[in-house]
């Protein structure tokens, strides 16, 4: 059984390692619709490396979707009336739907079940099919849908009018109840869920806001404000930080026009503009990261220094420095009460469980040694058994027993040793 275990673990590290090679170029990266270049942009989660994935996207590309773990991006054309398909390389590019369409706007898709969603604003109907385009079906008829989001959780599916200034939400599969939950906006842009945390957010490209409510009920939140023509938006729930783009076509010198932007998801930060582009449309997020500098990109501003972003910083106080953060897949400015490490002792073993990111990192080294000293510590991996693991979707529970009192000597203390190596 211990074997099987083993082999197991030995099987993820080397999914991990394979996954690496797919994600060098990808991983950490945010893709953008650029509708006035008509291009599909890619650029590292702070907006540096800014490139061009797709040159000839389309004549009116608007919104995008990815499923990493098929290795899929899709996206709408509105110039010829076509949702694509492709790898997240933007390679192997195909149409999916390109028949009776009017005006395909923003993609959402259920990943569990291989279903992707779309607004067509002109035949005023959300519709959905498989990834490949077949069992098309209508979701539902309702005015000028322009952007959607999906709730697995609750099983609901979020939309905005092109005009009306409102926001709907029905429930899934079959739209049986319709409410309108939004109302008295004047465009309502880019709506995204966060079901764990209970808030709903959209964007009103004519009052210059990024907005949420809760998902229950209650007021109306400003979190950004000032902007030029704010469009589509995506939540990175985990790093709590909302991006959006701005069209910059209402022309009124607000801030992060033509731009990426992102801020906390509370308001609580200020608005950072990351990359300027042609007319970005929309954009969606690749949040794995495979090393510290693509963690840093993630979770901190650009601007932030060298002494908060460091491996030994503790920005929240909760005496887990950021190296732990990341190994443990944390939040570094959220201060956590749970333990990473747990230790049972049952002569002559100590049983060891520890909680790392389910993330694919190449860059941390992890060992587990022995001392009889606190001063000499040694690996001896012939004395370490593998217990299993259990998957979580953020963070992986690694089990392992270890002998401390192997040969003549007796190895009191142990401890889990976590650096940082070259990639």
């Amino acid at each position: 059984m211990h074997s099987r275990r083993g082999n197991l673990i030995k099987c993820i590290a080397m999914i991990w390692i394979l996954a690496s090679g797919i994600m060098d170029t990808r991983a950490g990266k945010m893709l953008i619709s650029d509708r006035g270049a008509s291009r599909i942009r890619i650029a590292d989660l702070d907006g540096s490396n800014l490139r061009t994935l797709i040159p000839s996207a389309g004549t009116n590309v608007r919104g995008i979707a990815i499923d990493v773990k098929r290795n899929l991006l899709f996206y709408a054309d509105n110039g010829g009336n076509v949702i694509y398909q492709a790898k997240l390389d933007g390679s192997d590019r195909e149409p999916i739907v390109s028949t009776g369409l009017r005006f395909p706007a923003d993609l959402a898709l259920d990943k569990k079940s291989s279903k992707i969603y779309w607004c067509d604003r002109d035949n005023d109907r959300i519709e959905r099919s498989d990834y490949d385009g077949k069992n098309r079906e209508t979701v539902i008829e309702t005015e000028s849908p322009y952007y959607l989001d999906l709730d697995l959780t609750q099983k609901k599916l979020y939309w905005g009018d092109f005009s009306g200034g409102n926001i709907f939400r029905t429930s899934l599969p079959n739209a049986e109840s319709t409410e309108k939950i939004v109302s008295g906006l004047i465009r309502t842009r880019g709506v995204k869920v966060d079901p764990k945390g209970g808030y709903f957010y959209w964007c009103d490209r004519e009052t210059h806001k990024i907005q949420r409510k809760p998902i229950n009920g209650g007021e109306i939140e400003d979190l950004y404000t000032g902007l030029d023509t704010p469009h589509g938006m995506t939540l990175d729930i985990s790093a709590k930080k909302v991006y959006w783009v701005d069209t910059g076509t209402n022309s009124i010198g607000g801030t992060g026009a033509k731009a990426v932007s992102r801020g906390d998801m509370d308001g609580s930060g200020k608005q950072e503009v990351l990359a300027s582009l042609s007319q970005p449309w929309d954009l969606t997020l690749d949040t794995r990261v495979i090393n510290y500098g693509e963690w840093t990109k993630r979770r901190f501003r650009k601007d932030a220094n060298e002494a908060l972003t460091s491996p030994e910083s503790d920005p929240d106080k909760d005496q887990k420095s950021n190296l732990l953060e990341y190994f443990s897949g944390t939040n570094p400015f959220v201060f956590g009460n749970k333990e990473m490490l747990s230790l049972i002792k049952s002569s002559p073993y100590m049983e060891l469980s520890y909680r790392m990111t389910s993330q694919p990192i190449l860059d941390i080294s992890v060992n587990i040694e022995g001392s009889e000293n606190l001063l000499d510590w040694v690996i001896n991996p012939q004395d370490i058994e593998d217990l299993g693991i259990s998957l979580g979707e953020e963070s992986v529970l690694i089990n392992k027993r270890f002998n401390y009192q192997t040969g003549a000597k007796r190895s009191e203390q142990i401890r889990l040793k976590i650096s940082l190596i070259d990639p």
